[in-house]
């Protein structure tokens, strides 16, 4: 290779990584104007925020940082354009996302967090005292960038050597950054598909407490990766929802929406992957509710997507709904079962997106079967000769009391699933109460922390603070049971979980 002097190499290589528009920031970007003042480039990049990928929420709490301690001035306007800005290159990838996809919608979610392997194990003593994993796990950065925050904690936090006194933190967190250099690298920068979401869409989803739901929805691109999005949802219980509002898609893939839903203020978390939306759209307090769907082109070829439910049980006669684009007439001689204890009674057209489909099962034993449709191909049912028993999920759910307008409460939505033996059937309805679980002399939790609804809807009626008429003048929170019951024909099924109401999170900005 020819040798090239410094100077004139330096020169080439701008020259070729500005002409190739490999740069992620140029010099009129908002970006480059508001982050450069602190963190200077070098040959064309900025080091600090071109060594970190993460969503678009932790982003928004990187930029609020730099604003609240270091004082840069963002308006509104301009967080808007800061975080389509940083998440065109600085995003994780859809995979990378949709692992740690329940902290994006900052709605209380009930997932259990578990080490897997002993390294992570090490990052959980170490880490998961103050921050969830999801937290962790949502960056992606170089390997300097991971061993310097080891200092910035000591800087941000300098009572984290005392708080973590039982350990030789120092030693063990150096160790645990070094390991998530490896396991969390930085790998390269996001390049965003150039595919829009815009168009209609066929709504398919599932809210515990209200069942399944469907619908239409409509995407139109407002430019600048902005969106208008507007529709209507039916669910089983007969009511619907008209929604209409906003949406920005950050990175290509990742679909934020602020709408509203019959009045009430709703906002959303999407994938946009393989031109299909899949995700949450969350109610907050009082009304406390979330619901996953996924969004299905209305358009193209007939394509069956769901059956609902998704079992067929010894000796009962069941109602499938098939759900789809598309979907042609079909009657009872058009759709079959590949295991022949099932019986076809009918089949009926509800529309070009559903068809209604009668089966009987006669046969015992728990397995999987399919489903044959003419000119749909198949789609798998579950055969079972009964249910055994049911599960409250979560089995420990966790609410928060109110601390004020900033920290509304926090609800949980307990549902009830059914099994044969180890096979999941799915969602059973049931009947929700609360009793109480005596842990100490006296107690009295359940008399403070109200009520659950009959479909399993739990929301704290108190707020932060002691109350004077209760023992220690303690608040209105404690640990009580969840009970649920399921009727099918003369057979009632019992399950039991918990439900803890604590205190308000203060400090969400490090979850």
């Amino acid at each position: 290779m020819r040798y090239i002097p410094g100077l004139t190499m330096l020169i080439t290589l701008a020259i070729v990584t500005m002409a190739s528009g490999a740069l992620a920031f140029t010099p009129d970007s908002l970006v480059w104007k508001k982050c450069t003042g602190c963190h200077e480039p070098v040959q064309g990049k900025i080091p600090k925020v071109e060594e970190v990928r993460t969503t678009p929420e932790e982003w928004t709490v990187i930029v609020d940082r730099m604003s609240r301690l270091y004082g840069v001035g963002v308006t509104k306007a301009e967080m808007d354009t800061l975080l389509k800005e940083l998440c065109a290159t600085q995003i994780l990838s859809p995979a990378e996302l949709d692992k740690v996809s329940y902290l994006n919608l900052y709605n209380n979610p009930q997932t259990v967090e578990e080490a897997s392997g002993e390294e992570q194990q090490k990052m959980f003593t170490t880490c998961v005292r103050c921050h969830s994993a999801g937290k962790i796990l949502s960056y992606r950065m170089s390997a300097e960038r991971w061993a310097k925050l080891r200092e910035f904690h000591l800087y941000q936090v300098p009572t984290v050597l005392y708080q973590m006194r039982e350990m030789h933190w120092m030693d063990e967190s150096a160790a645990v950054l070094k390991g998530l250099a490896r396991s969390a690298a930085y790998g390269h920068a996001w390049q965003a598909p150039a595919a829009s979401p815009a168009g209609s869409y066929l709504v398919l989803g599932y809210e515990p407490g209200k069942g399944n739901y469907r619908g239409q929805a409509l995407l139109r691109d407002l430019g600048g990766a902005d969106y208008a999005v507007s529709g209507t949802l039916t669910y089983e219980d007969g009511s619907s929802e008209h929604f209409k509002g906003e949406g920005t898609l950050y990175g290509g893939h990742a679909l934020r929406t602020r709408s509203s839903h019959n009045g009430l203020k709703t906002y959303g978390a999407f994938s946009f992957t393989n031109g299909e939306l899949r995700g949450e759209h969350h109610f907050p307090a009082p009304d406390f509710r979330t619901s996953a769907s996924t969004w299905y082109p209305a358009g193209g070829k007939a394509r069956l997507l769901k059956v609902s439910p998704g079992y067929l049980l010894s000796g009962e006669s069941t109602t499938l709904r098939l759900e789809g684009v598309q979907l042609p007439v079909l009657k009872g001689a058009d759709v079959q079962c590949s295991d022949p204890s099932v019986q076809i009674v009918s089949a009926q057209s509800l529309g070009p997106n559903a068809i209604e489909v009668v089966a009987l099962y006669k046969g015992t034993g728990n397995r999987k079967a399919e489903l044959r449709l003419r000119g749909l191909g198949s789609t798998p049912v579950t055969l079972a000769s009964q249910i055994d028993y049911i599960r409250i999920e979560p089995p420990l759910g966790r609410a928060r009391v109110s601390g004020g307008k900033a920290f509304p409460p926090e609800g949980v939505q307990f549902e009830a699933l059914a099994f044969a033996g180890d096979l999941p059937l799915g969602p059973v309805p049931a009947r929700f109460k609360l009793t109480a679980q005596n842990k100490r002399p006296n107690d009295d939790d359940l008399s403070w922390v109200g009520n659950i609804t009959g479909l399993g809807k739990y929301i704290p009626i108190g707020t932060y603070g002691p109350i004077a008429s209760r023992e220690f003048h303690a608040e209105g929170t404690g640990l009580v049971n969840v009970e649920a019951e399921h009727k099918r024909g003369d057979r009632s099924y019992l399950a039991k979980a918990r439900l803890a109401v604590t205190l308000p999170d203060f400090v969400p900005r490090i979850k």
